[in-house]
């Protein structure tokens, strides 16, 4: 059955899957030599900073720029501050910010349900999925199926954001850029023998492990961790995730309000994306940040029904669709 915004074979379809697949194909086989230069003790401290380095700016750049930025408007920015987002999350190898935005409002349009593009319960038909193989349509499938995300449908309007439109035309650029920075800071630390080791681990290996770690969220983030709301979905808090993803793995709190600058909304919830733009808002550099009220996070945990413990992939097929107040906040 056709679902909205969904677009079934066809170019569409091709160009992501070789997009894909040149997206991920390529890094791991610089992740290889780098995991190689790890295990045969050759690593240095310049190689392993790099990595720290560029993951914390170009994870950063993912979850609070393409993500909560582009995504989902939770707050308005300097135009140099919103570039400098833009240019760390099209450093990412994930595709341009429309095609990641279109993808992202179209997961959270379907969640677990027909039309999700990446979900642990469903495939993009609505079909049941479980354990392996729906773990492996969320976390890599979805990348190489039979659908693409119809732009007009979930990136309408985009193309006239002049910040957008600047990123989706130099998309290559940046992703040169992605592995130059990485060799420029091996070359002015350490000199050309520098560059290769910083390139291997600022570069490839860091853009393999990002993709994993996003890609968990789409996984590991509908099916192990807590849910402090009944969305109606299977999305979870996961703590780990939430560490590595600088607070996007309190997924199941973006899911109650999406619209939400902050994830992490009890205490102990670190969200060191959401303390950024804390931090810029004061600065006078963030403006017009979507906070939800505590009273309502308050009367929402209260009403909740779902317990804080571990939950699987069950029962999302029973999916409410999303209502706008829900979407506002």
């Amino acid at each position: 059955m056709a679902v909205s915004g969904v677009i079934v074979g066809g170019r569409e379809v091709l160009a992501k899957r070789v997009e894909n697949a040149l997206s991920v194909g390529v890094p791991l086989i610089g992740s290889g030599f780098a995991i190689a230069r790890l295990v045969q003790g050759e690593a240095t401290w310049i190689d392993l900073s790099a990595f720290v380095l560029f993951y914390s700016f170009v994870g950063i750049g993912v979850g609070l720029g393409l993500h909560r930025f582009f995504s989902h408007k939770s707050f308005a920015a300097h135009p140099i501050f919103a570039s400098i987002l833009g240019a760390a999350g099209s450093m990412a190898f994930q595709g341009n910010i429309i095609r990641w935005v279109a993808d992202h409002r179209r997961h959270h349009a379907h969640t677990d349900r027909d039309g999700d593009l990446h979900s642990p319960v469903v495939d993009p038909w609505g079909a049941h999925a479980e354990g392996v193989r729906g773990w492996w349509h969320a976390h890599m499938g979805w990348m190489f199926d039979r659908t693409a995300t119809d732009i007009s449908v979930y990136g309408r309007g985009l193309e006239n954001d002049p910040i957008v439109a600047f990123f989706t035309r130099t998309y290559f650029f940046w992703l040169a850029l992605s592995l130059a920075l990485p060799a420029l800071y091996g070359y002015v630390l350490g000199g050309p023998d520098a560059v290769l080791g910083a390139v291997l681990f600022g570069g490839f290996l860091r853009i393999s492990v990002l993709h994993q770690v996003i890609w968990s969220v789409n996984s590991f983030g509908h099916m192990v961790g807590e849910q402090n709301f009944n969305n109606g979905d299977d999305s979870t808090n996961n703590r780990l995730l939430a560490l590595i993803t600088f607070g996007d793995g309190w997924h199941n709190n973006h899911h109650r309000y999406p619209r939400s600058y902050r994830h992490g909304l009890k205490p102990g919830e670190i969200d060191v994306n959401g303390f950024i733009v804390d931090s810029f808002e004061r600065l006078g550099v963030v403006k017009d940040v979507v906070r939800i009220p505590p009273e309502r996070i308050a009367r929402d945990l209260r009403e909740s029904s779902v317990p804080p413990l571990a939950v699987g992939p069950a029962g999302a097929l029973a999916i409410h669709e999303m209502g706008d107040e829900r979407l506002a906040g």
